[in-house]
Formats: structure tokens, sequence, C-alpha cells
């Protein structure tokens, strides 16, 4: 049987565990936190999904982009020629 916590509870978890990082990894809490936030601030927030006791899955939502964003990557690679195996090989080639 699963016990809910409260949300209170749950902070107090959370800030017994950041007292116990290492003050180098507190930014990237800091960061986290962040991203959640603006997760949240757009309506998409990343829930977690209790699928059997004691074990969680975490859901990330998916962010949908314009195809144009997919010209951002031409131009990345060089041309190839269609031989999967040839041109991979040439990559490593040319390193």
């Amino acid at each position: 049987m699963s016990t809910v916590m409260t949300p209170t509870e749950v902070k107090q978890r959370i800030v017994q565990l950041l007292d116990r990082i290492p003050a180098e990894s507190l930014t990237v809490v800091e960061q986290f936190a962040r991203f959640l936030e603006d997760q949240a601030r757009q309506g998409q927030c990343v829930v977690t999904i209790v699928e059997a006791p004691g074990k969680r899955r975490i859901r990330y939502p998916t962010v949908s982009l314009p195809a144009s964003f997919l010209d951002n990557l031409i131009g990345i690679m060089p041309p190839v020629g269609g031989d999967a195996l040839a041109d991979t090989e040439a990559l490593y080639n040319e390193v």
C-alpha cells in the first residue's frame, strides 16, 4: 500500500536532499528546477506515473516544432552518396 505525500512533505524531502548534495551540484539542481518551472508555465508539466508499487516512470512532454526547424540541420554533414557503409567509412577516413 503506497501513501500519498502532501506537497509540504515533498518539499521537506527535497530540502533534506539538497542539504546532502555537494555545493558544486546545486547549480544543476537550480537549472532543472527552472526547466520544470518553464514547462509548467507553458502548460507542459512533467508528471510521474506510478505503474506498480515501488516503480516510477517519468513522462516528459512532447514538444512540437515546425518543420522549418529541420532547416537548421542542413549542411551539418558533408554530402554523401547513399551507400551507408561507404559513406561511414569515408567519414572516418577523413578524421
